[in-house]
């Protein structure tokens, strides 16, 4: 007989429980944004109800589950958009902290998903404005250290939740051939094709990312999803003019997270051209080598330039065979002005919660 998976229902109506609340605030465990205005640093900061939020802890071996603990889909849905709505837009604190505080929230959100087993329609509901939250932050704080911003655990974050998202695409590849006037099937239609390009932007060049191409619906390859194939085998093929090209004309968010790579992208090129373009007195005008590698001034392209031991002046680069030095690694990610010039920190909310 086939195993059917058991599934438990939360009980917690509110986005934190009341016993937790009782003890963050005994133990004085409240974040700043939890606590009531004027409080907050006094020696017994008070918990500001409708500001709380549960947080994240790990399973103990043997722990029992606590269903008064646990919150409905619902309400995790809520608390998602509180967090990516209200919170993400606070000045009380820097982003980063805000990052850390929303981020410990999500996992905790999380974490209440696996334990009930939802559904597969409310958990895809509630994954995608996390997984658009990550992809904003990769981008918003690729320029903070380490001590303010751990990028590698972020992009853990953002694969995984990336992952279990198009696994429960995949669930209901059968609904894009049978049913195609459904709600729930207009709705994975019109959502869908943003995350599919998501993962190959965020994994571009990459195989295994290449080959789920090819298995996607033919409904849900919309433009965006095939640029962003034209793309990651763009950056294969070393074709990285076209690729540039293609990155300027994505969608702020998708955009955003591809200029990650632009580093990688930047070094590559450089590398071929040093070859491609090799000579003691001929040179590359610099202003043409700035609109094809997106830079956003010449001063940038130049500090790459010396990174790379390649010789410039105020015009031109010089491109030699022996003038790149392969030992250096890329520089590391920063803003970019093409990425900024689509507002992508002012629209953070419409984006994030896809409105």
């Amino acid at each position: 007989m086939e195993k059917v998976a058991l599934s438990i229902e939360g009980k917690c109506m509110g986005m934190c429980p009341h016993e937790e609340i009782k003890m963050r605030e005994r133990e004085r465990l409240l974040h700043v944004l939890e606590m009531v205005p004027g409080t907050e640093k006094t020696r017994h900061p008070k918990a500001s109800r409708p500001h709380m939020v549960k947080s994240f802890s790990r399973s103990a071996a043997g722990k029992q589950i606590q269903i008064e603990a646990l919150r409905p889909p619902p309400t995790l849905l809520k608390t998602v958009r509180y967090l990516l709505c209200d919170v993400i837009t606070t000045k009380k604190v820097p982003w980063h902290v805000v990052y850390d505080f929303i981020t410990d929230r999500l996992l905790a959100v999380r974490q209440d998903m696996v334990v009930q087993n939802i559904s597969k329609a409310e958990s895809i509901t509630i994954l995608q404005p996390i997984v658009r939250f990550h992809a904003y932050a990769a981008y918003q704080l690729c320029e903070h250290s380490v001590a303010n911003f751990d990028a590698t655990l972020n992009n853990n974050h953002l694969q995984e939740c990336l992952k279990r998202l198009l696994h429960f695409y995949d669930s209901y590849d059968y609904l894009i051939n049978c049913d195609t006037n459904s709600a729930c099937n207009q709705y994975l239609l019109e959502t869908r094709p943003e995350f599919e390009a998501l993962y190959l932007i965020f994994n571009l060049g990459n195989d295994e990312a290449l080959r789920r191409s090819l298995s996607i619906p033919e409904k849900c390859k919309t433009n965006v999803v095939r640029n962003a194939i034209d793309m990651s085998r763009s950056f294969q093929n070393g074709n990285f003019v076209r690729l540039c090209r293609l990155m300027k004309d994505m969608p702020p968010l998708l955009a955003a997270l591809a200029a990650l790579h632009l580093t990688e992208v930047r070094r590559r090129a450089f590398r071929t051209m040093s070859v491609a373009y090799h000579s003691k007195n001929l040179n590359f005008p610099l202003k043409i080598l700035k609109v094809l590698l997106l830079y956003g001034s010449d001063g940038e392209l130049i500090q790459d330039c010396k990174h790379y031991e390649i010789k410039t002046d105020t015009d031109c680069v010089y491109f030699t065979k022996d003038g790149f030095n392969h030992q250096k690694n890329p520089v590391s990610p920063r803003r970019e002005l093409f990425i900024d010039d689509k507002c992508l920190q002012a629209n953070v909310q419409s984006i994030i919660l896809g409105m």
